[in-house]
């Protein structure tokens, strides 16, 4: 509490303005809160000075955002907009890297041989692979303005013990490459004048080839949000029956694209089962 603001402020005044994606830790890779990309213009955020950009909101109605996949904290906040008070707890820049660094301290809290507890940090990695974002309603494109922020999701700085093929990783997008552990879920979306309403992101491809690609976030509007069921961490698996397996992302949003407005697109999607995702107790 000592290195965030707390903001109040109220559900009914509409839209704040703001946009939000994962705000993950640069020494662990854990999901801490949302991270504020971008403040629109003449918005109720910019204009009661609310928030300001490259702040972080870590906590919502006093529920910690830590370790919550982006959909929940999504919701989270949608469902504390119903109230007529909200209030948030909110990490200025300054402070990201102290509060990065007491987030990661109870994770390496380890006992040496004579029991003294000492602080072991792993070593910084520096992994080649690449985050690639395309949006479906739109032109392919790098998002530059997410790179502070997602930079970590491409390879969390985790101790070797914690980096076995087996363990879900701790980033909701790059979670788990292989299909185990998984439920395959069917989801046929009608393209409407909005489009699909949903992106998707990879690693660049490797000598092992194209790697497994992901739902990246559900857009506000389009046929996703309105069907509900697809969830940003989703592995997309078959496209109107054909195995994606080994398919560029290129590929698959050529696809997608070329889906006619007022047609069906059938999707089968792997999910973690709910044995992986972080519990509240």
């Amino acid at each position: 509490s000592e290195m965030t603001k707390t903001v109040e402020i109220s559900g009914e005044g509409g839209p704040l303005g703001i946009h939000v994606v994962p705000f993950f830790s640069s020494l662990s890779g854990r999901m801490l809160g949302l991270f504020i990309r971008d403040i629109e213009e003449n918005s109720r955020s910019r204009r009661d000075g609310l928030f300001h950009e490259n702040e972080c909101i870590v906590k919502i109605n006093h529920v910690d955002l830590t370790d919550k996949t982006f959909a929940q904290a999504q919701d989270i906040f949608r469902q504390a907009m119903k109230f007529q008070s909200v209030i948030l707890e909110v990490l200025p820049p300054y402070n990201r890297e102290q509060y990065e660094k007491s987030a990661i301290a109870p994770l390496f809290f380890l006992d040496n041989e004579e029991g003294v507890p000492k602080t072991k940090i792993p070593p910084p990695v520096h992994p080649k692979p690449a985050l690639k974002s395309i949006n479906l309603s739109g032109t392919s494109n790098l998002e530059a303005g997410v790179q502070a922020t997602l930079q970590q999701a491409k390879s969390p700085n985790l101790p070797r013990v914690g980096r076995k093929s087996s363990s879900p990783s701790l980033s909701p997008l790059m979670g788990f490459g292989n299909k185990k552990n998984a439920k395959k879920i069917k989801i046929d979306l009608k393209k409407g004048p909005e489009g699909l309403g949903f992106t998707v992101v990879t690693r660049d491809s490797s000598v092992h080839g194209p790697g497994p690609i992901f739902v990246k976030n559900i857009l506000p509007k389009g046929a996703a949000v309105k069907d509900g069921r697809l969830q940003s961490g989703d592995r997309i698996l078959e496209v109107n029956g054909r195995d994606i397996t080994g398919r560029t992302q290129e590929e698959l949003v050529a696809t997608l694209r070329s889906t006619k407005q007022g047609e069906t697109v059938c999707l089968i999607v792997a999910r973690q089962e709910e044995a992986f995702l972080p519990r509240e107790l």
